[in-house]
């Protein structure tokens, strides 16, 4: 199989300072409610694309990027949460310690249609601390913490 047969996605921060591209499908697509990835978001959840490190690759702005040392995730560890120091946005994030050769990546910052089935949730994590009012309509496999 070629590289043109390899899909790839694009993205980049809200001011468009960080680009970056994606290579392959990803490991799986989750919806996070974890107390640390409501906070860093500001809202009731994540959306998620885990993918392997190596498919992950800045294009633009790697100056822009820095990294918060999160030592609060309800699964353990640390999770390196990277930022737009220009707009602020949300980037990439990494937790080497429980899951080495893995980066976390906001849909958000994905150029994806969410509308047309290109991106859908596989797997809910902490569910116990997703709102009741909140209806996912998509078939997942919910956990009540990480796994």
């Amino acid at each position: 199989m070629g590289d043109s047969a390899v899909k790839k996605t694009t993205g980049s921060c809200l001011c468009g300072a960080i680009t970056f591209e994606l290579h392959g499908e990803p490991i799986s697509n989750c919806l996070c409610f974890c107390n640390s990835c409501r906070k860093s978001t500001g809202s009731i959840g994540m959306a998620n694309s885990w993918y392997k490190k190596e498919n992950f690759r800045i294009l633009t702005g790697e100056d822009k990027l820095r990294i918060f040392y999160d030592n609060t995730p309800d699964s353990g560890g640390q999770i390196e949460r990277s930022f737009c120091t220009e707009c602020g946005s949300t980037m990439v994030a990494e937790n080497k310690g429980k899951f080495p050769g893995a980066v976390i990546v906001p849909v958000g910052a994905m150029d994806v249609d969410l509308r047309d089935g290109e991106w859908k949730p596989s797997q809910e994590y902490f569910c116990k601390r997703r709102a009741n009012w909140l209806e996912i309509k998509a078939e997942t496999k919910e956990f009540w913490e990480l796994f």
